[in-house]
């Protein structure tokens, strides 16, 4: 039974969720599609900043890292995740010289330098304290640097039209927490001296109950860039916050 299959509910520690993921699901979890749209992300994100010390937060396998890594003005990539499983796999397949991924969490792992950048992708709602998140990040952050957090789009467009119809959200996964809006993410950001610095979206599905046929042909390349251009229906949004 795939890993997704036995969890039927929210779990605060995921990290034997992961491991189980990343050891048993791995020919699954690694996909073209997936690759080409984490790349776009990467791309996306330093159209806008240009950063040369990195903290990815929650690096999972490390493909994010490694694609970063291969930017000229990116000088080092420091990553951590709690899931041992991730970090291993991550070594393995995606290893890089300016790279250095260890085992820990918000407690274990010690800022000795800050960071232009402290990003994360697709681990904000997993969060059950996101705020802790938030401080964690402004403080491994210098001044003027960015925090970037990519995650699910509460307001995707399967979900606007769900509250059209004044029904509820949904959300993608059992494993997260809560999913959320740009503006949501800036609200709790301004807490911890974190300024809006802007936002995009990728990857618009649509799906086939809204009667979508007239989408079915778009390649994956095609969707990722449609819901860049229409960032409010996104399935993915990234969030830049600026530290004052």
């Amino acid at each position: 039974m795939p890993v997704h299959e036995r969890y039927s509910q929210f779990e605060s520690d995921q990290r034997r969720f992961f491991d189980e993921l990343i050891t048993e699901d791995w020919d699954a979890y690694k996909s073209v599609e997936w690759d080409y749209t984490r790349t776009f992300e990467v791309q996306k994100l330093f159209k806008r900043v240009k950063p040369s010390r990195i903290l990815d937060v929650g690096c999972g396998v490390g493909f994010h890292d490694t694609v970063m890594a291969e930017y000229l003005f990116v000088e080092q990539v420091d990553a951590f995740d709690y899931s041992e499983q991730s970090v291993l796999r991550a070594n393995s397949e995606y290893p890089h010289r300016k790279i250095n991924r260890i085992v820990a969490d918000f407690s274990s792992f010690k800022v000795e330098q800050l960071y232009n950048l402290v990003v994360s992708f697709q681990v904000f709602e997993h969060l059950t304290e996101p705020k802790k998140y938030l401080a964690y990040s402004a403080e491994a952050c210098r001044s003027g640097g960015t925090v970037a957090i990519c995650t699910p789009n509460r307001l995707r467009w399967d979900n606007c039209r769900l509250v059209s119809k004044k029904k509820s959200p949904i959300m993608l996964d059992v494993m997260h927490f809560r999913e959320y809006t740009a503006g949501e993410i800036f609200a709790m950001g301004r807490e911890f001296g974190l300024k809006p610095a802007g936002w995009f979206g990728h990857t618009l599905y649509i799906s086939s109950s809204w009667g979508s046929s007239w989408s079915a042909g778009w390649s994956y390349q095609q969707r990722t860039k449609i819901g860049y251009f229409f960032p409010q229906f996104a399935h993915i949004i990234c969030v830049l916050m600026r530290k004052v």
